[in-house]
């Protein structure tokens, strides 16, 4: 579910107030999504924007010190978009980063599959291709 339709589906349930300081923060949000340099969107996010103080919050140290050296043109640039920042407060929150996901064990190649695929090696002259399969059927060995 996307912010948006989660927002909408939030907002048909709240009280119009809230409701419209929730799209406000999201289109804040969307902005400075825009105004962010490529190496920092995604990692900062909107806390609130009250009397021209813009609270943001990110993910690591790293990112909020970068910030930190570009609220000036953070601010021009967020200016041209309509939103009205006097002050920019940057705080760390590591709960914004994603969450480490276990990988999923996949199944190796069929027994049949790396056979066929060894007989092939054996059959070829060497070259690249030969180098490709000796290091695939190295990677599939049994352990």
């Amino acid at each position: 579910m996307s912010a948006s339709s989660l927002a909408d589906l939030l907002a048909s349930q709240l009280p119009n107030s809230l409701a419209v300081r929730a799209r406000a923060l999201l289109n804040t949000q969307a902005e400075l999504e825009r105004a962010l340099p490529t190496a920092l969107a995604g990692h900062v996010r909107v806390m609130q924007l009250e009397n021209a103080v813009l609270s943001l919050a990110c993910d690591s140290g790293a990112v909020a010190s970068r910030l930190r050296h570009q609220t000036d043109a953070l601010m021009a640039s967020l200016g041209k978009r309509g939103i009205v920042a006097t002050t920019v407060r940057v705080s760390v929150n590591p709960e914004l980063l994603a969450r480490y996901v276990h990988p999923v064990e996949k199944a190796g190649l069929p027994a049949a599959a790396l056979d066929g695929m060894a007989d092939l090696n054996a059959g070829i002259e060497d070259g690249p291709l030969k180098e490709a399969l000796t290091r695939l059927l190295r990677h599939h060995a049994p352990r």
